[in-house]
């Protein structure tokens, strides 16, 4: 049945755009904020099953928890008229899988860069509990014209399908080519599953092919379980053998030889292309993101995004000296700092905290620190909204300030998607306990300035220790 033309609660169906496994998908109008969003409506067969409608919820409310800008954003769960749906950001862009069936194989710089940020948001996903079960070309998504900017889609919700009680007994979920070993052979999977995908997936950019072909998808199964590696040097003589290393490693038979974690292969990725910034939680273990990996101040950036996007810079990196010790960090209050007329002697303007700014600031979001590791607060997760674009010729440029820093240190670049900002990245080892403010500041497209110009736009401050998260306020003119 099309749902074309109906409405889901506040939400206008526009086209059908897909259909899965599990839901058709639409693309939708929300008239409220005046975006477009994208609609998933559970086949009828599945509504009429209360145990898979009960996990659906709980996985749809996870879901929702996870903000990274690599991983597509769940907004809303709901039922309309005995109609259940998930909605979703809108994504207007191709898949992975569509530029690899025009391109055939990608460079190599561009694919261990892709490779990067998918890893930080699954490094991100993995620390919030969230294990993806189909990491496939088809289900990654370029949000911008030049494909720079990967979003992972449909995370979870593989294994809601295999769980379904009307799913076949003894059918395995997933997709056979890029599926690893233990899941093809029906066991236990866990995190290390998704690098292995991961794996699959940066042996195909680089080589064109994947290693395991086959006439049937028993026959592929067979031969991902029993046949060794092919060395992906062996398709591509011009591929660095470092990189070798890593598919092989990645690819690993036994997930306890593979990298052990999302961040361990998202470390060795990022050796290889020199770049040692991070990007993975946006809430993060961060980058969202998770996994968004700053970039040096050297870097060429990907032009903005004409459809929804995140990209991230960083214009120095953070100082290593300022390494600190255990967890100690932040209660949320009150913010700070604007423009103030410009220093005597140098004719710089300088951002300073105001008493009259605190009194008027308005609540707009918060910056929180998480603890993956014990007491290691390096990762954070920046989260605004109600944010207005930037005016033309300018962005928003994300500083934090440090105990034993006289001037605030540049992060990275923050986007607006939405009227929202989320973003997320580490910190080296445990920096987040000198961390006394956060502000967001106007620059211009064009700066070679390292200093924060006097248009701060957001600020927190850092009054307590103890709390891992920092509010931020809206300041005004």
């Amino acid at each position: 049945m099309d749902l074309t033309g109906r409405h889901l609660g506040k939400y206008e169906l526009l086209e059908r755009v897909g259909k899965g496994g599990m839901a058709y998908v639409y693309k939708a109008y929300q008239p409220t904020v005046d975006r477009l969003v994208a609609v998933k409506v559970l086949h009828s067969h599945l509504a009429e099953d209360g145990e898979f409608l009960e996990r659906f919820r709980r996985e749809a409310k996870g879901l929702g928890s996870l903000r990274h800008p690599h991983i597509v954003s769940v907004i809303d769960f709901d039922v309309d008229d005995g109609w259940y749906y998930m909605v979703m950001d809108f994504i207007e862009g191709e898949t992975l899988e569509a530029v690899l069936d025009r391109r055939g194989s990608l460079p190599v710089s561009e694919a261990l860069a892709l490779t990067a940020k998918l890893a930080g948001a699954l490094a991100y996903a993995h620390e919030n509990g969230r294990i993806h079960r189909d990491i496939k070309p088809g289900n990654i998504m370029f949000a911008d014209v030049a494909q720079q900017h990967p979003v992972i889609t449909d995370f979870g919700l593989t294994r809601l399908l295999d769980n379904a009680t009307l799913t076949i007994s003894g059918t395995i979920a997933g997709t056979p080519a890029y599926m690893s070993p233990e899941a093809a052979q029906g066991q236990k999977t866990d995190a290390r599953s998704d690098i292995y995908s991961l794996g699959v997936m940066l042996y195909e950019m680089v080589t064109g092919r994947r290693p395991y072909l086959g006439e049937t998808p028993l026959s592929v199964i067979m031969k991902l379980v029993m046949e060794p590696l092919p060395p992906a040097l062996s398709l591509n003589p011009d591929l660095p053998p470092a990189v070798d290393e890593i598919l092989s490693k990645a690819m690993a038979k036994q997930p306890e030889e593979r990298y052990q974690s999302a961040v361990e292969l998202w470390e060795a990725v990022k050796k290889e292309t020199g770049d040692w910034r991070l990007e993975i939680g946006k809430v993060e273990p961060a980058l969202a993101v998770q996994t968004q990996i700053l970039q040096p101040k050297t870097a060429v950036l990907p032009q903005k995004p004409m459809t929804q996007s995140e990209v991230t810079r960083a214009k120095r990196p953070l100082l290593p000296w300022l390494l600190g010790g255990g967890l100690l960090l932040a209660l949320l209050v009150v913010g700070l700092v604007l423009r103030l007329g410009k220093s005597e002697g140098d004719g710089v303007e300088t951002a300073v905290p105001t008493a009259e700014l605190i009194e008027t600031a308005v609540p707009a979001g918060s910056l929180r620190f998480a603890e993956p590791d014990g007491n290691n607060l390096r990762r954070y997760t920046l989260s605004l909204d109600e944010v207005p674009p930037p005016p033309d010729g300018l962005h928003y440029e994300l500083w934090f300030n440090f105990a034993n820093q006289p001037e605030p240190e540049n992060v990275a670049e923050v986007l607006v998607e939405n009227g929202r900002v989320t973003y997320a990245d580490v910190l080296v080892d445990s920096l987040a306990v000198n961390v006394t403010g956060v502000q967001i500041s106007l620059e211009p497209d064009v700066d070679d300035d390292p200093a924060i110009s006097a248009d701060v736009a957001f600020a927190g401050t850092v009054t307590d220790t103890g709390l891992a998260e920092v509010e931020m306020f809206a300041l005004g003119d």
